[in-house]
């Protein structure tokens, strides 16, 4: 990647995560690990990678499916992983599943080629005790969920974008108004009530936005008190973009 592309393309996605919120904030939130041979953990990001199919009808429009796993804890401002002192991914594991629907421009928003906004999404988050659960690549079908639990969903997809430049593209969704089942509230002892703001990031090559095309990326979820009319979000798309660059200089 050119170096004159790689900062354009660095100041354009910084205008997009401002735009989705003022400021990023990382609340402390205590998990119960109890019941999988563990403790009570106080950490403030989930984090993981996941695995993403969008298809494309031709007439302007997308759906996208995903399966996350949310195998890491992380600590300090987001920026520690907890490792040894939680069994999450050792004793059990934590994954997601989230969509998006919705419409495609062209030429797209900030100087991208195309864009992508979604008018609808949901988010759903599992505990898998005996981490048994796999989706298959061709359809993110879900097999092992027999012991599987929900934690809590989201059915509000807040402000999102997706933008693909020549270079590669970079995408933010946002979840909101995140609700607990009592499993979940089992789990996520403190704060409470919770309000968890999703935000799903993803880099990639240039792809055709035609039929079915297959992406993979980065999906952590932050815990957050709701502003006066918005919730806070951590945004991932400066990261998205550098692992494109990385990726391009090889």
């Amino acid at each position: 990647m050119k170096i004159k592309n790689l900062v354009k393309s660095l100041a354009l996605t910084t205008g997009i995560v401002a735009s989705f919120s003022s400021h990023a904030d990382f609340l402390d939130f205590e998990i119960d690990e109890t019941p999988y041979g563990g403790e009570v953990v106080t950490a403030d990001k989930l984090n993981g990678g996941y695995k993403e199919i969008i298809d494309f009808d031709g007439n302007g429009n997308f759906t996208a499916t995903a399966f996350a796993n949310m195998n890491q804890l992380f600590a300090n401002e987001g920026g520690d992983n907890l490792g040894a002192n939680s069994v999450l991914g050792a004793n059990y594991s934590l994954y997601a599943t989230f969509s998006a629907s919705g419409t495609v421009m062209t030429p797209g928003i900030d100087g991208s080629i195309s864009s992508l906004s979604a008018d609808e999404g949901s988010f759903q988050l599992y505990v898998d005790p005996n981490r048994d659960t796999t989706a298959a690549d061709a359809d993110l079908s879900l097999s092992g969920t027999a012991d599987d639990m929900l934690l809590g969903e989201s059915l509000t997809i807040g402000d999102n974008v997706g933008l693909l430049y020549g270079f590669g593209g970079v995408f933010d969704f946002m979840f909101q108004d995140f609700q607990m089942t009592e499993a979940g509230d089992s789990y996520f002892v403190s704060p409470m009530p919770f309000y968890m703001t999703v935000n799903v990031d993803g880099d990639f090559d240039t792809f055709p936005l035609e039929g079915q095309q297959r992406v993979t990326g980065d999906v952590s979820a932050v815990f957050a008190v709701p502003e006066p009319s918005t919730l806070a979000v951590l945004g991932l798309g400066l990261l998205g973009l550098g692992a494109t660059s990385r990726r391009k200089a090889k």
